[in-house]
């Protein structure tokens, strides 16, 4: 009998996609380049649809209904979300990888893939997404200006879904779908390739081990499949119980992290934000065939903090 998918995202789109840049000059940027597209990204997003112009969202009458607050503020509803009852933020309905190269100075005509998740009502705003790195790539004060050369699908055969070059859309944004499959998965490995930041009981966690990341996955994915899915989920707590269960009974053979720590510019809140986290990998050994379709669908969702500056972000393998 065939393994379905992990069932809480059945209600979840998710469209994972390429912006193809190729910069236009030099090009200087940190090391880790989450920061500087998500803060370019955030402040262009808003110079584009605000109607009021006031400084900040909160108090604003449009709210509920502005896409800039939809994606980049997501505000919390209280009557709408009682899910977020316990949580201070709604998570994004995209996830952004800035390219994983270590590069700091690039040269004209470098081409990178900055990898962009849209989720949910995140997938209907793609050409706001557009027009804004168009307009952050036209600027140059984000490392130096680049173009889009394409948007392509990072499923299935990358079809192309935006041409820069005319400036036309030319298919609709491919969605992820979970996987089906009879095999069952005795052996499960995760290495992180962007830093994981997760709390443990209320503290960050520099040494986690497979239950922590279980738990930071999961709820994660309730948090999005409640805020941006389409609703027909029963918002009960119980299937993440029973794989956490199943997650306490798995044994983590191997946890080799190290810290990476990097700091941003915060506008809001005008000084500087430490955003350490750990980059390594974890190998884990038990009952892993329904817990590995939710990690599959971590690969595109990241995990833990910081997801729209890129991180968590992981690679997946898995074994009988």
């Amino acid at each position: 009998m065939a393994q379905l998918g992990p069932t809480r995202l059945l209600s979840l789109r998710v469209s994972p996609l390429y912006f193809r840049l190729e910069t236009l000059g030099a090009f200087r940027v940190p090391e880790y380049k989450g920061a500087i597209f998500r803060g370019g990204f955030g402040e262009y997003f808003r110079d584009l649809v605000c109607a009021t112009r006031t400084p900040v969202c909160s108090g604003c009458p449009h709210l509920a209904t502005c896409p800039y607050s939809t994606v980049f503020e997501t505000p919390v509803i209280a009557e709408r979300f009682t899910v977020l009852r316990k949580y201070p933020n709604a998570p994004h309905p995209f996830v952004l990888v800035p390219p994983l190269d270590n590069g700091t100075e690039l040269a004209a005509g470098t081409s990178l893939d900055l990898g962009i998740t849209l989720i949910g009502r995140g997938i209907d705003y793609l050409p706001h997404f557009i027009r804004v790195f168009e307009g952050m790539g036209s600027d140059g004060r984000y490392g130096g200006r680049f173009r889009i050369r394409s948007v392509v699908s990072a499923v299935g055969a990358n079809q192309v879904v935006y041409d820069g070059m005319t400036r036309r859309f030319v298919a609709e944004p491919p969605l992820w779908k979970p996987e089906e499959t009879t095999a069952a998965v005795r052996r499960l490995s995760v290495e992180f390739l962007t830093p994981l930041r997760i709390r443990t009981e209320e503290r960050y966690n520099l040494r986690p081990d497979f239950v922590a990341i279980v738990h930071a996955l999961l709820r994660r994915i309730h948090l999005l499949s409640e805020i941006h899915g389409d609703g027909s989920t029963d918002g009960g707590h119980t299937w993440m119980h029973e794989l956490f269960r199943q997650a306490d009974a798995v044994k983590t053979e191997r946890a080799d992290f190290r810290l990476y720590a990097w700091d941003r510019m915060s506008g809001r809140q005008g000084r500087r934000v430490q955003m350490d986290g750990v980059i390594g990998r974890l190998e884990a050994e038990g009952d892993l065939t329904e817990l590995a379709g939710y990690f599959r669908a971590g690969e595109w969702l990241s995990v833990g903090s910081g997801t729209s500056m890129g991180m968590g972000k992981y690679r997946m393998g898995t074994g009988e």
